[in-house]
């Protein structure tokens, strides 16, 4: 499993059909619930007002509080539903993945809008965005490229990770940066972690603070909170991890291989933070998977119906 884990296979690797068939389907569910948060149509409510002058993204440009009402936001939602079965059948890929990020990014600025109090979804958006590019591209290059280059459905793979890894990395970066900088990558971040415990006990404390909620006495919470208090390396040792995982998440890119650990290793990332503070990474659990940990070709490796090394295209050129 460990062979040629350092191989570069940058931008050659071509997916076959049912895994890109598979990748669609699991992809697809994560932009239902990423974009609505419910899989009760009739229960699907955005808010109809906000403030443009605090509002984020397409909101902050036009007033699209007329969205929230019912009858436009069971419309949008009826689309996207129309929308994602021809995801799923692999139709029209191009102007189904732009309409996909469109109303994504228009029902998300509204949920986020005055102020975004999270972005756990946000790389649902990056994956759609990068699949639209993708099939963009397709439609424009040449017969050459598209004959020495990948697939349509590789391609499509190959830039909804090079769009995770680039969500993954600006993480790790804004981390450096916003820490101090200096020349080694997250030293000064790394050397703040033993106060990150303090952080933690804000968050089990917030629903108290929030909504007068009695924060539970005991728990996972608040066992790993009170460790890493007490033992302060051990918050520099597992999460300085999730720092240079992050960093070095465009590894994943370079092979199959390469990319089921860095997978493997993201989502333990997201675990280790749910453990401790409670935030559920479910979307990015989602696209890690789908799109790097790629669980249904190993199996298939195992049972010998795949090759780990299968399918190069015949040059980078995409």
């Amino acid at each position: 499993m460990f062979k040629g884990l350092f191989s570069n296979q940058l931008g050659q690797i071509r997916y076959a059909d049912w895994e890109w068939r598979i990748a669609r389907l699991g992809f697809a569910v994560c932009v239902w619930f990423a974009t609505w948060h419910t899989w009760k149509f009739w229960a699907i409510d955005i808010r109809d007002q906000y403030m443009m002058k605090g509002a984020n993204g397409i909101p902050s440009l036009f007033d699209i509080s007329w969205v929230g009402q019912p009858v436009p936001t069971a419309v949008l939602a009826l689309l996207m539903a129309v929308l994602l079965v021809l995801y799923v059948l692999g139709r029209r890929l191009l102007p189904v993945t732009g309409g996909l990020f469109l109303i994504h990014a228009v029902v998300g600025g509204i949920f986020s809008s005055p102020v975004g109090d999270h972005h756990a979804t946000q790389v649902v958006g990056l994956v759609l965005l990068g699949q639209f590019a993708w099939f963009v591209w397709d439609a424009l290059r040449g017969t050459e490229r598209r004959k020495m280059g990948l697939d349509a459905g590789s391609g499509a793979i190959f830039w909804s990770q090079q769009m995770i890894c680039a969500g993954y990395m600006i993480s790790a970066v804004s981390k450096w940066v916003n820490s101090g900088g200096g020349i080694i990558p997250g030293a000064r971040w790394v050397a703040q972690l033993p106060n990150i415990a303090v952080q933690f006990e804000k968050n089990r404390l917030q629903a108290y603070y929030d909504h007068l909620e009695v924060p539970a006495s005991k728990g996972i919470n608040a066992m790993m909170t009170q460790m890493l208090i007490e033992k302060p390396a051990l918050a520099m040792v597992f999460l300085s991890f999730g720092f240079y995982i992050e960093l070095v998440a465009f590894l994943a890119l370079f092979n199959r291989k390469a990319s089921f650990w860095m997978g493997l290793g993201l989502m333990s990332l997201h675990g280790f933070i749910f453990f401790i503070m409670h935030l559920p990474f479910y979307y990015f659990w989602g696209v890690d998977f789908f799109f790097f940990v790629n669980l249904p070709f190993w199996i298939a490796v195992w049972r010998g119906k795949a090759d780990a090394n299968q399918g190069l295209a015949a040059s980078a050129g995409a």
